[in-house]
C-alpha cells in the first residue's frame, strides 16, 4: 500500500513538473540582444492555461498560454542598455542587452565567416582585435522545411565577440555590426541566417511563387511530407553505396599505393603542376584520384619537423609523405596544412601521396595555392612534375540530402518564417549569384521577398539593405550577353521598392573568385546605407544609380541619382561607356562628366539612342564614382 501511494505521489508530482515546464525559442535565451524603442515581443509555449510570469528591469508581465499552447507577451519599448536578466517562471535568462538587432541572410558571401582562409588572412589584426561584446551574433543552423515550423536551430545560441567566437561570425555581418556599433554606442545583434548556393526562390513562400509556374509546381509538391520523405530516404541509400564503394573499390586503397615511391608509378599519367589536370583530362570528374610528386630535401632539414601547404581543394584528401598519412580535411574551403613528425622527411627525394575525394564538386585544385614544405628556418616548393591516376571514377552524388539547395521555399520555412516574431531593426540581403542562370525572374523573386518578409515581421517600411553583385569572371567580349549584367540591372530595378537601399562592389570583388576576400568595405558600405535608411541620417551613403538619358545630336546626356557632392572619374578618363545605333549592339564609347552628368558619344554613331556602362561580369575600368568615393552602378539605359 505505501509503495503505491509513494507510486502516486510521484506520479502527481511529476504531472505538476510537467504542467510546469515552459519551452522558449531558441533565439530567446541568455545573451540575447533586444531591439530598443520597440515593443519587446517575448513568446514560447507551454501547457494550456498556463500562468506565464516574466519579470524584467522590476516589472512583472503575466499571461497564460493559449489552446493552442502557444503564449506571448509585449514589453514597453526600451532604450539601448544593459545587460540585464529575465525571469520567465523558474527560467532564468541571463546577460541580456538592448540595443539593434539586424537580420543577416543571402547565400555563401553573406555565410563567409571570418576563418574562411582568404578572409582570415586577409584580416589577422582585425581579428587580434575583435574584443566586442556588445556584438553578438545568433547563427541559424541551415535546415530545411516546406511548410510551416514553430522554431529555427542554432548550435551556439547567442555569442558576444572576441578573437576566437569572432572567426566564427559572419564576415560582412561582423563588418557592418562594427561600424554601426562604432558609431552609435549601442549593442548589435546580428541574426545570421544564411546558406551557400541558395537562389532566392528557395527564400521566400508558396503564395509568392504563383508568378512562377515552374517554382510553384515543386513547391506544392514538396508539401507532401510523404514525397519529401522518399527523396531523403532515396539519396540515403545513394549516398551509403557512393561511399561503399569508394572505401571498398578504390584500386588505390586495395592496392596501397600511398606506399608507392613516386619512380614506381609507371602508367600513371604526368602533369607539371596540380591545376594544369585539366589540359589532360576534362573536368570535372567524380571519385578518387591520386596524385603523386617528389620534394628534394637536403641534408640539414633532413629528419626536422615541417609543415607541408597544399592549399585548398575538392574536397576531402587524404596526405601521405613518405607513406605515412599526415593529415585528412573534408572541406573544399580549408587550407591544408599538415604537420609533418620529426624523422620522417629523408636527405634526398621524398615522396608526396594525394588521395583525393570528390563526390559532388568535381576533383580540382584552386589555381591561387601555393605549395610547399615550410620548415622553422625557410621552404622548400613543391614545383616538381605530378603524376596522377583515378583509384575509382564514379558519378556524381548529388549535393545536400537529395533535395536541391535550389528547392523552392527550402530555406524560407526553416529559417526565416521562425524568426519573425523577434523585433529587428532591419535586413541585410547577400545573395543573387546562384540566380544568374535566370536574371529575368530576378526582380520580381527579390521583390516579393521583400514583401513577403515585411508582412512576416508586420512592418511595412522595414529597412531592407542589400548587396549589389561583385564583379566575376572575364569581360566579356561583344556582343556577348552578360547574366551577371543583367542580374544586376535586375538589382538596381528593386530599388523601385519603398524603403531599400543597394551597394554598389564591383569595383572591390575578384574576378577569378566568386567570394572575394575583402568583406570589410562591402560591410562600411551596408553601415553607410543603414545610417541613412534605418537610422535617418543627413549622408550621402550610395554611389551614381541611373536615372535617365537626353539625346541632343550625337550626344547622349545621362542624369543620375545619388550623385553627392558631384561626380568624378578615377583616372584620366571614363572608361565602360558604351553607345548603340539600334538599342542591341553597342560600340565603345567616349565619355566626360559634365556638372552632375556624363555625356557620352562615338564619332561612328550619329543618331545615339542608348548607352550602358560596366555592362560586364567583370566590369574592368569601370571608375565613375562620386566625390564621396562610392562607385556607380552599371546600368543600361533601355
Amino acid at each position: 500500500m505505501k509503495k503505491l501511494m509513494h507510486c502516486i505521489v510521484c506520479l502527481l508530482l511529476f504531472a505538476i513538473a510537467t504542467k510546469a515546464e515552459v519551452k522558449l525559442p531558441r533565439l530567446v535565451s541568455n545573451g540575447m540582444v533586444l531591439q530598443r524603442d520597440q515593443p519587446i515581443h517575448i513568446w514560447g509555449w507551454a501547457d494550456i492555461g498556463e500562468e506565464i510570469s516574466l519579470t524584467l528591469k522590476n516589472k512583472t508581465y503575466k499571461t497564460k498560454a493559449g489552446r493552442d499552447q502557444r503564449w506571448a507577451l509585449d514589453i514597453e519599448p526600451q532604450p539601448a542598455g544593459g545587460p540585464f536578466n529575465m525571469l520567465i517562471n523558474k527560467i532564468e535568462l541571463r546577460d541580456l542587452l538592448i540595443g539593434d538587432v539586424w537580420l543577416c541572410a543571402g547565400q555563401s558571401n553573406m555565410e563567409a565567416v571570418m576563418n574562411r582562409p582568404n578572409i582570415k588572412e586577409n584580416y589577422s589584426q582585425v581579428i587580434q582585435n575583435s574584443n566586442y561584446p556588445m556584438i553578438r551574433q545568433f547563427t541559424v543552423k541551415r535546415d530545411m522545411a516546406f511548410n510551416p515550423v514553430s522554431d529555427v536551430t542554432s548550435d551556439k545560441g547567442w555569442v558576444s565577440a572576441n578573437p576566437q567566437s569572432v572567426l566564427d561570425f559572419s564576415a560582412v555581418a561582423y563588418f557592418f555590426a562594427k561600424d554601426l556599433y562604432e558609431k552609435y554606442k549601442v549593442p548589435i545583434g546580428i541574426i545570421n541566417s544564411s546558406v551557400g548556393g541558395t537562389p532566392a526562390q528557395s527564400w521566400v513562400n508558396s503564395e509568392s511563387l504563383k508568378h512562377l509556374p515552374e517554382y510553384d509546381k515543386i513547391a506544392q509538391k514538396l508539401k507532401d511530407t510523404a514525397e519529401v520523405s522518399r527523396i531523403l530516404n532515396a539519396h540515403l541509400l545513394k549516398s551509403k553505396a557512393w561511399y561503399k564503394s569508394i572505401k571498398e573499390d578504390d584500386a588505390g586503397i586495395n592496392g596501397k599505393w600511398f606506399l608507392a615511391t613516386y619512380d614506381q608509378e609507371k602508367n600513371w599519367q604526368e602533369i607539371q603542376g596540380l591545376t594544369a589536370l585539366n589540359n589532360k583530362i576534362t573536368l570535372p570528374k567524380y571519385g578518387a584520384m591520386w596524385f603523386k610528386t617528389t620534394v628534394d630535401v637536403p641534408e640539414h632539414l633532413a629528419g626536422k619537423a615541417a609543415n607541408i601547404c597544399l592549399g585548398m581543394m575538392h574536397t576531402e584528401d587524404e596526405t601521405y609523405v613518405n607513406g605515412e598519412k599526415v593529415g585528412s580535411i573534408n572541406s573544399g574551403y580549408t587550407e591544408r596544412n599538415y604537420a609533418i613528425r620529426p624523422g620522417l622527411l629523408k636527405p634526398g627525394k621524398n615522396t608526396l601521396t594525394i588521395r583525393l575525394i570528390s563526390p559532388t564538386t568535381g576533383i580540382g585544385f584552386n589555381p591561387k595555392n601555393s605549395y610547399q614544405l615550410k620548415f622553422q628556418n625557410g621552404t622548400i616548393p613543391l614545383d616538381n612534375p605530378w603524376k596522377f591516376k583515378f583509384g575509382i571514377e564514379t558519378a556524381l552524388l548529388p549535393k545536400g540530402n537529395g533535395l536541391s539547395l535550389h528547392s523552392p521555399t527550402a530555406y524560407y520555412y526553416a529559417m526565416i518564417k521562425p524568426l519573425a516574431d523577434y523585433r529587428i531593426k532591419g535586413i541585410v540581403w547577400y545573395q543573387g549569384e546562384s540566380n544568374i542562370p535566370k536574371p529575368g525572374e530576378y526582380q520580381g523573386l527579390l521583390t516579393s521577398l521583400i514583401e513577403v518578409w515585411r508582412k512576416d515581421w508586420k512592418q511595412a517600411n522595414l529597412p531592407f539593405l542589400y548587396v549589389q553583385l561583385a564583379n566575376y569572371c572575364s569581360a566579356p567580349v561583344e556582343p556577348a550577353i552578360s547574366n551577371w549584367a543583367l542580374l544586376r540591372e535586375a538589382q538596381m530595378r528593386t530599388l523601385e521598392t519603398p524603403h531599400t537601399a543597394m551597394i554598389v562592389i564591383h569595383d572591390i570583388g575578384e574576378k577569378d573568385d566568386i567570394h572575394p576576400r575583402n568583406k570589410s568595405d562591402v560591410g562600411k558600405r551596408l553601415a553607410l546605407a543603414a545610417q541613412r535608411l534605418a537610422y535617418h541620417e543627413n549622408i550621402i551613403f550610395s554611389g551614381p544609380i541611373y536615372k535617365s538619358i537626353r539625346i541632343s545630336g550625337d550626344q547622349v546626356y545621362v542624369s543620375f541619382n545619388h550623385v553627392g557632392t558631384g561626380l568624378k572619374c578615377l583616372g584620366d578618363k571614363l572608361d565602360t561607356f558604351m553607345i548603340s545605333a539600334d538599342g542591341k549592339n553597342f560600340v565603345a564609347a567616349q565619355a566626360r562628366i559634365a556638372g552632375e552628368q556624363v555625356i557620352v558619344w562615338n564619332d561612328t554613331v550619329t543618331k545615339p539612342v542608348a548607352v550602358r556602362y560596366a555592362w560586364a561580369d567583370s566590369p574592368d575600368g569601370a571608375n565613375l564614382y562620386n566625390k564621396e568615393g562610392l562607385p556607380a552602378s552599371s546600368f543600361k539605359s533601355n
